[in-house]
């Protein structure tokens, strides 16, 4: 749900250029502003998505997990409180 305002001010001619193509996209100037803003600046290029999946298959990637007794312990006693519940 939308519910920042921000005020930009266009000149008479960029307004009119964006009025426009809104009409011809079959969408509102304000949905054809934030699909601009949304494109340019708030989804990582294609460059910083290779970055994250060569960080994401890199062998030096550590992960860790707990050990097998504790995911045990926990998953007994997980079942164990869901049984008390029922």
């Amino acid at each position: 749900m939308l519910s920042k305002r921000v005020e930009v001010l266009f000149d008479p001619a960029e307004m009119t250029t964006l009025r426009r193509k809104a009409k011809k996209d079959g969408k509102s100037v304000g949905a054809l502003i934030r699909e601009a803003v949304k494109e340019k600046y708030l989804t990582h290029t294609p460059k910083e998505r290779a970055a994250a999946l060569k960080r994401l298959l890199s062998p030096e990637r550590e992960v860790s997990f707990p050990s097998w007794r504790k995911i045990k312990k926990e998953l007994g006693e997980s079942m164990r409180r869901r049984i008390e519940a029922d």
